[in-house]
């Protein structure tokens, strides 16, 4: 298979985890969620990994420094979230926090690569403000949602514009 069908692909898997993580916002959040849910998340984490390849692969000549240890932080902070925990001790907010820093600095290469439409790169940040917000701010936890939401049309939208650039 050539780069540029992979490539593609990951622009797809983009587009997937984009959606899916928006729809995840919206799911009752718990300690302990039931097979369902937990598929739906590890579904989420395997496309958000595919998609961050093929985003990094379309623009990482372009994105410099910046875009390159922000993806080796996302694909870290996706590592240590499917950890789960250690010793009872959950793992989830030290790699969501590793993958928010991680995509914003993501999110400054690809404004660098230029290759991405810069709403992308704005969401991106935009989603990590606010979900540290709705996190730390006990009355308000919607913006913890809308993060996600915010977050998945970002990246739902960098793998639209793969998926349209490389079908030519």
């Amino acid at each position: 298979m050539s780069s540029k069908n992979l490539i593609r692909l990951g622009g797809l898997a983009a587009i997937i985890a984009g959606i899916l993580r928006g729809v995840n916002s919206f799911l009752p959040s718990s300690n302990n969620p039931n097979a369902t849910i937990s598929i739906l998340y590890l579904l989420t984490d395997i496309f958000l990994l595919f998609g961050i390849m093929g985003i990094y692969s379309f623009q990482y000549r372009q994105s410099r420094s910046w875009g390159f240890f922000g993806f080796i932080l996302a694909i870290v902070g996706i590592a240590i979230i499917r950890t789960g925990s250690i010793s009872e001790v959950s793992l989830y907010p030290i790699g969501a926090s590793i993958f928010t820093v991680g995509m914003s600095l993501f999110a400054v290469g690809s404004w660098i690569a230029k290759e991405l439409p810069r709403w992308v790169s704005i969401l991106w940040v935009l989603s990590t403000i606010v979900g540290f917000m709705g996190y730390f701010i006990p009355s308000l936890n919607l913006l913890f949602v809308a993060s996600g939401v915010i977050f998945g049309i970002g990246f739902a939208g960098a793998g639209m514009k793969i998926w349209s650039a490389t079908s030519k």
